[in-house]
């Protein structure tokens, strides 16, 4: 079936608009909460919030991010205390990244902000269309990872 390309309606515009009003919608709740962190930020808090320390390129291929973009997200969370970047024992041209107590203790109350949110954007949303949505997106999310390489 061929589909005829329509800008606001196609997939990659929609989803990114998504995701840019959602990112939005997360730091002004964190700031309404007195929590100085972006969406992205928290994404990357996120992963460290399991307590393992990770490398820069690590976290580059979790969050499908450049190495460069990365490198600023972990350079504005050190500077606000949020992790600390300490040598790798095993190979010294490496660091690891490491969250701190801070970041440890905010993070559930981050993720419960973060549950609100996500809450409240699926308001009147049935259940079978949201399990719909989310499996054409994962199907999405795959086929970009293939294409990807």
């Amino acid at each position: 079936m061929k589909l005829s390309y329509d800008h606001n309606h196609s997939l990659g515009y929609l989803t990114g608009l998504a995701s840019r009003l959602f990112n939005n919608l997360i730091a002004r709740r964190f700031r309404e909460a007195g929590i100085d962190l972006t969406a992205e930020q928290w994404g990357v808090v996120m992963l460290l919030s399991k307590g393992e320390a990770t490398t820069q390129k690590q976290l580059s291929e979790q969050l499908y991010l450049e190495k460069s973009s990365v490198s600023r997200l972990l350079d504005g969370l050190e500077k606000k205390g949020w992790l600390e970047r300490q040598p790798d024992p095993e190979d010294s041209r490496r660091k690891r990244v490491i969250p701190t107590e801070r970041a440890l203790a905010e993070a559930s109350r981050c993720s419960a902000i973060a549950n609100a949110v996500l809450s409240d954007v699926q308001q009147g949303i049935a259940a079978d269309d949201l399990e719909q949505g989310q499996s054409v997106l994962n199907q999405v999310i795959g086929n970009l990872r293939d294409l990807n390489g």
